[in-house]
């Protein structure tokens, strides 16, 4: 899980809120709307381009607008005195995979959460210290800090520890350092050159892929003798 900086909400959303203030302002009437197209391309930018949960790439195509704390939730709080409910609120939004929000198929992610949802024992991807929760390996398995129950519960429930996400994680890993016989292996120098921008979007503004695997994974790589 890479850490989101959260910006600023586009100003079509701005825009859109100010004109529907006093009517109906939910996440439903938004949908379909210019300002639903472009809130959907300040979060994929805002992200670089990779799924906020799972770290894969994304695309507008693949895509779906999550809410993290639910929008089953955010309608029962409809009676609390607030100008806009959460399911319109940027900071509770971000971009996952895939397109259908509801499509279970794919095993993981966002759509396995579904309605899920508990503040406390969920690491949002809008925290500051949400990579440093987590642990990878070699082999794409990822695992809790000791004794962190929150990091435990959000793999369960968003299911990041299945086989379909390991072996996407895996082939990454085996790709980008060279592993395979008809690579070559990530020079030392180069490895170091990455770990310094890993993190960082490139000229297009996408991230790579499970960056945050590597990020963790290089300091490994460079002390091996």
């Amino acid at each position: 899980m890479k850490r989101i900086r959260k910006t600023h909400p586009p100003k079509e959303l701005l825009e859109w809120l100010k004109e529907n203030e006093g009517l109906d302002c939910s996440y439903s009437a938004l949908q379909g709307k210019p300002a639903h197209k472009a809130l959907k391309r300040q979060l994929l930018k805002e992200q670089g381009y990779i799924c906020a949960y799972t770290g894969i790439r994304i695309s507008e195509a693949d895509s779906h607008i999550e809410h993290l704390k639910p929008q089953n939730i955010c309608k029962q709080e409809e009676g609390l005195e607030k100008k806009y409910l959460d399911d319109v609120e940027y900071h509770n939004m971000v971009a996952c995979f895939p397109e259908d929000g509801g499509d279970v198929s794919f095993g993981y992610g966002a759509p396995v959460k579904g309605g899920w949802w508990n503040g406390s024992e969920f690491v949002s991807p809008c925290q500051t210290d949400c990579e440093k929760r987590f642990i990878y390996g070699w082999k794409g398995e990822i695992k809790c800090v000791d004794g962190d129950k929150a990091a435990e519960t959000t793999i369960k429930t968003l299911d990041l520890g299945t086989r379909r996400l390991k072996d996407k994680r895996y082939r990454r890993i085996v790709g980008f350092f060279g592993f395979s016989k008809k690579a070559k292996d990530l020079s030392q120098q180069d490895a170091k050159r990455l770990l310094a921008v890993i993190s960082e979007p490139n000229s297009t503004g996408h991230c790579t892929e499970f960056c945050f695997v590597f990020k963790q994974l290089l300091p490994k790589y460079i002390k091996q003798p």
